[in-house]
């Protein structure tokens, strides 16, 4: 009955087959709820993929093997019939749990995590410790913490790896690839620039045929421009912004806050005589706003003018 069921439902039986089953069904609510789970269970195979490495086939014939040793009883014949397919049923769908759950542990999907208008932070299956910024997601390989622990960042982040000499933590960040064994340090992405900030430890990275090593305070910067490291020092006064990914000041002078935009930014902003004394107060989101406004800002608390040199060269004016 159960192919037949379907076959209705799939609209591949001729009209005196198809009237028979609309007949069955109608006969009792027993019937009808039979037709729905089936249909149900029938559309679940072919939405979920870890179904499609099942054969379904199996499941029918384990059903009519418990029919078969459940003979029906002609006078209760509508009830047994409903009473054995549910048992039979239940049969075939205890065994696709089981090979669903069979195929999930021994084909785990990579796992995600994403940030949405907050931080997120998330603790690894190695105790290391990662803090999604804003619109930021993390994916997680299925072999992590077997060999190596590699993951996929898109966004900024800031990771405090767990030590563990034996298995590299690798992170692949566009198309630079970072290498660590145990140490803390923040990933910015950006337009012109991918930069890590080391905080404390041993970075490598590796572009191409390329690899570099930075330590604690020193950061390495790859233009997007033309795909080439450096390992540049860094003040660690960037920290907190870092950190927060907020550019939090009050009353800084505006020299104070140029080599703090130069820091994280990778920029070079020049300032005209007279500019660099004056103090301005101020917030910034790093994730979302560029150099341009920042520097477009500043200019206009202070009133004065700015202009773009090149693509990270800056200048305000009076």
């Amino acid at each position: 009955m159960e192919h037949k069921l379907i076959a209705y439902y799939e609209q591949t039986l001729d009209a005196p087959e198809q009237q028979e089953v609309e007949q069955w069904i109608a006969e009792s609510a027993e019937h009808k709820k039979t037709y729905e789970d089936t249909i149900r269970i029938w559309e679940n195979s072919r939405i979920n993929p870890a179904y499609k490495l099942f054969n379904k086939e199996l499941a029918w014939q384990k059903l009519q093997q418990q029919l078969e040793e459940n003979p029906l009883v002609n006078t209760k014949k509508a009830k047994v019939i409903s009473l054995n397919w549910r048992k039979g049923w239940a049969v075939a769908a205890s065994i696709t749990a089981l090979v669903v759950l069979f195929l999930f542990i021994n084909n785990p999907r990579p796992e995600q995590f994403t940030a949405q208008k907050e931080q997120r932070t998330i603790i690894l299956k190695d105790e290391s410790k990662v803090t999604l910024y804003e619109e930021a997601s993390l994916m997680v390989a299925k072999a992590f913490n077997k060999k190596t622990r590699t993951v996929t960042l898109k966004g900024n982040a800031y990771f405090d790896i767990a030590k563990n000499a034996a298995k590299p933590f690798i992170i692949h960040n566009n198309d630079m690839d970072v290498e660590v064994l145990g140490t803390s340090f923040t990933i910015q992405q950006g337009v012109g620039f991918n930069t890590v900030f080391v905080h404390s430890g041993k970075v490598k990275a590796t572009l191409a045929d390329k690899s570099v090593i930075a330590t604690a305070n020193q950061k390495i910067v790859k233009d997007n421009r033309n795909n080439q490291l450096r390992v540049l020092p860094f003040n660690n006064t960037i920290n907190e912004a870092l950190h927060t990914q907020l550019i939090k000041i009050k009353d800084m002078r505006v020299d104070s806050l140029a080599q703090m935009l130069e820091g994280l930014y990778n920029i070079e902003l020049q300032l005209a005589p007279g500019i660099e004394s004056k103090k301005v107060t101020s917030t910034y989101l790093i994730h979302s706003e560029t150099p341009d406004q920042i520097v477009e800002n500043i200019a206009l608390m202070i009133n004065a003018s700015w202009i773009k040199k090149d693509h990270n060269q800056y200048l305000i004016s009076k």
